[in-house]
């Protein structure tokens, strides 16, 4: 999983794997550790959300990536749940 990936949705969010972290280009100053199998990629991601009184209030976002890896290693497709949802994931290698 090392190494640059990006989203087959919008290509313009890349996704950093490195040994002990992941960068997420589309919030560039969050840095998150994570930890992946075979099949699953899982990591606590920090946001926010505006309450009904319009303030920020900072939640950390579990985020779980259900997966399958081409047998080239070069695509990764399956299905991402956050606190809002379950929805169709991929991501190909950069490099």
């Amino acid at each position: 999983m090392n190494g640059k990936w990006y989203e087959l949705e919008n290509e313009k969010i890349n996704w950093t794997f490195y040994p002990d972290s992941l960068i997420i280009t589309a919030d560039p100053y969050d840095k998150v550790e994570w930890r992946a199998t075979d099949s699953k990629i899982e990591f606590d991601y920090p946001t926010f959300y505006w309450d009904s009184l319009a303030k920020p209030v900072d939640v950390v976002d579990k985020i779980v990536i259900e997966y399958k890896l081409s047998r080239k290693k070069d695509t990764l497709i399956g299905t991402l749940t956050n606190r809002n949802g379950k929805y169709d994931f991929g991501l190909i290698r950069i490099e």
